[in-house]
């Protein structure tokens, strides 16, 4: 394999540090577990994967976007160690003690979740995209699992990890070629409406609302709804928009009055968070679009264009010429 672009550690990774069997996650292509450094006693997380192409392109993107940035999660040694014949690649992270985003926004019953704390956590986000973006990197996970929090304390910073899906564009002068853009629409969807989705009751997602997320079809219910602010939804309502060139892009989004100006403390109706069917319904959506990820990672030769607004104008372009040649085929 291709040699990494950074100093490993070649010597026992169990020289450095105590490794735990407790498991703190799982992520894309590996388990997570707890360590410690030796010398200076610091808690660490552990993620394990085997050596392999897929693997090696993990770690250099998430050691290449975790510098200079604060709000992805810190990679702190990279070993490469060999168990029962098995080359392996460890690499050595920040705990993130606080744990996942969603778990915290569940447990706060008797401190209601307000408007204000909503737009913190996605102004934290926006930032690690934006980080991303200006490398010409897509994350293409974006879900609650991989938000993670640093502490328990009501003003941690939320971080961005797990790059198993990540990619790099490398100026390339092509887009995405696959249609990854639904699997993003189909967990932002499950957040917006989040109990009045759908009638569907299984653990997977139904052709209707396949068509919902591809026509960029939601609402937001009143009962969840009726005390969030217009600049909320207006936020939401750009960034949901199906057309790439009518979308809000990153920088509008930062500057958007609903994270600039936002003060309110409105408290956010999370009863359908509590509801057993839903999160289910959620956790269904989350698998099912990590399933078709991985699916056509390992079927497709996926390409990245850079973060420049005028390739995405291109590609808007391309798609509409190509709808007008297939109209005049038709005719």
């Amino acid at each position: 394999y291709t040699s990494f672009p950074f100093a490993t550690n070649r010597n026992n990774i169990t020289d450095d540090y105590e490794i735990s069997p407790e498991a703190l996650g799982v992520g894309i292509n590996g388990k997570v577990l707890k360590c410690k450094h030796r010398r200076t006693g610091r808690k660490c997380a552990l993620k394990i994967l085997k050596d392999s192409i897929k693997a090696r392109q993990e770690v250099i993107l998430h050691k290449k976007a975790c510098e200079n940035c604060q709000y992805i999660v810190q990679v702190l040694d990279v070993y490469e160690n060999k168990f029962r014949s098995q080359r392996c690649i460890l690499i050595v992270m920040e705990c993130m003690e606080g744990g996942e985003l969603f778990n915290r926004i569940q447990q706060r019953n008797d401190n209601p979740y307000t408007e204000r704390d909503a737009a913190r956590y996605i102004l934290m986000i926006v930032q690690a995209v934006n980080h991303l973006h200006k490398m010409d990197i897509a994350h293409r996970d974006l879900k609650p699992e991989n938000l993670l929090l640093t502490n328990q304390s009501n003003d941690a910073i939320l971080k961005l990890g797990d790059f198993g899906f990540a990619k790099e564009g490398h100026n390339e002068p092509l887009p995405l070629t696959s249609p990854l853009y639904r699997n993003e629409l189909t967990i932002s969807n499950y957040f917006i409406s989040l109990s009045r989705l759908d009638s569907h009751r299984g653990h997977t997602i139904s052709s209707r609302m396949k068509n919902k997320i591809k026509t960029g079809d939601y609402r937001f219910p009143d009962a969840e709804w009726r005390n969030i602010s217009s600049e909320a939804k207006s936020t939401i309502q750009r960034m949901l928009t199906v057309d790439p060139v009518q979308r809000i892009t990153i920088d509008g989004i930062l500057t958007s009055s609903w994270l600039t100006e936002l003060t309110s403390d409105r408290a956010i109706n999370m009863n359908a968070l509590q509801d057993v069917e839903t999160r289910q319904q959620l956790e269904a959506a989350v698998a099912s679009a990590t399933d078709d990820q991985r699916r056509i990672d390992d079927d497709l030769d996926i390409e990245i264009s850079g973060p420049e607004a005028s390739r995405i104008a291109k590609r808007a372009a391309k798609r509409k010429q190509q709808m007008a040649v297939d109209n005049e085929e038709h005719q």
